[in-house]
């Protein structure tokens, strides 16, 4: 072959190698193809949706908590004999009670048992000596039951009921006693309530409930309206007055029944007078077999499998009811006259033990409206 053709032949290869190279790297420079992926919509999300709270109501007022907020909830109750003369007063923390019983002791006068549960004051006071009916009180709440001595009949009935019994001689070692400096004795003994507590905590269940409650009780939905009422104890006056007051689980102040003893406001250490949501008044006939040699008679209001008449005031409105207790640890409960389960307005109680025929109930309503 001639030189002439062979360098012919090179310089073809030249030229098809610099096309073939112009070509990929145009082919390399060029966009690349999107995928069908790359414009497909992105799927949106939804967020979690919020829990539903949950709530758990106290078994003594019926007022809702959420879940966890109130540790007392899952702790036992503690109640107490508290003194009711001129010389205890006043008393600590009644507010804070869930219910106080106002019982009939010897002399015509009366003593106070509060169940705290779902508030626990740091203090309590004045502590006095244990009745007959108390056991019977106390005895469907479980927990501690607080008094300061006592008959020792009154004392045994409150050993069998299972509750721990607490005392200054049972607490000599616990630091949960106490005398108070600015009162005499026997108005000064007082004990760290929220100490106590915690103490027996694991020794005690919860309380029993007794009681209804709804956001819309029975008395207003079935009773009428009424302005007040007194119980004239033999030796003692007890008057509540509709009026508001302001109450720990509500924000605003509410309608509440006020109470005044012997002609003045009943108010607690700090100045609050007594105020509660409901006021219970049962007629109860009472034993007065147990005579004591130096106060005579000592009344014990017959509950265990009795009944009787209620008079049920809630929200400034008055319904006539009746209550019912089965044996001793059973709690009292509320019936219509129709027999149907009666309901308190939520929040704390008062229930006055009348001693029938020698207390008397008045009932003061608003006057008829006149043309």
């Amino acid at each position: 072959m001639s030189k002439l053709v062979q360098m012919q032949e090179l310089k073809v290869s030249a030229l098809l190698l610099t096309a073939l190279l112009a070509l990929t790297g145009c082919a390399s420079a060029a966009p690349a193809t999107p995928t069908s992926s790359s414009t497909a919509p992105q799927a949106t999300q939804e967020p979690e949706p919020e829990p539903e709270p949950v709530y758990e109501t106290a078994a003594l007022t019926g007022v809702s908590y959420l879940e966890g907020e109130n540790p007392y909830l899952a702790m036992p109750a503690v109640s107490a004999k508290i003194d009711n003369t001129s010389s205890g007063r006043p008393q600590l923390a009644l507010n804070d009670a869930d219910i106080v019983y106002v019982t009939r002791v010897e002399v015509g006068l009366t003593r106070l048992l509060p169940v705290w549960h779902s508030r626990m004051p740091e203090s309590i006071g004045p502590v006095r000596s244990v009745r007959p009916v108390d056991a019977a009180i106390v005895d469907p709440f479980h927990g501690v039951f607080v008094f300061s001595g006592g008959q020792v009949p009154f004392k045994t009935a409150a050993k069998a009921t299972g509750l721990v019994i607490s005392d200054e001689d049972t607490e000599m070692n616990n630091d949960t006693y106490y005398r108070e400096k600015s009162r005499k004795a026997p108005w000064n003994l007082y004990f760290k309530a929220q100490d106590l507590q915690s103490l027996y905590a694991d020794q005690q269940p919860t309380p029993q409930a007794g009681f209804a409650f709804d956001a819309i009780p029975t008395a207003v939905s079935e009773g009428v309206v009424a302005k007040g009422l007194s119980v004239k104890y033999p030796q003692m006056r007890s008057v509540w007055d509709l009026g508001t007051a302001s109450f720990p689980w509500a924000e605003a102040l509410q309608t509440a029944w006020l109470r005044s003893q012997d002609g003045t406001p009943h108010t607690q250490f700090g100045g609050d007078q007594v105020a509660a949501k409901n006021v219970v008044v049962m007629e109860v006939v009472h034993d007065l077999s147990f005579v004591d040699p130096k106060y005579g008679a000592i009344p014990k209001a017959k509950l265990e499998n009795n009944e009787g008449i209620a008079h049920i005031f809630s929200d400034g409105y008055y319904v006539k009811g009746s209550w019912s207790k089965g044996g001793i640890e059973d709690p009292i409960l509320l019936h219509t006259e129709a027999g149907q389960e009666l309901k308190l307005a939520v929040g704390n109680t008062w229930v006055e033990m009348m001693d029938v025929p020698k207390s008397v109930l008045s009932i003061s309503f608003p006057e008829a409206a006149t043309e």
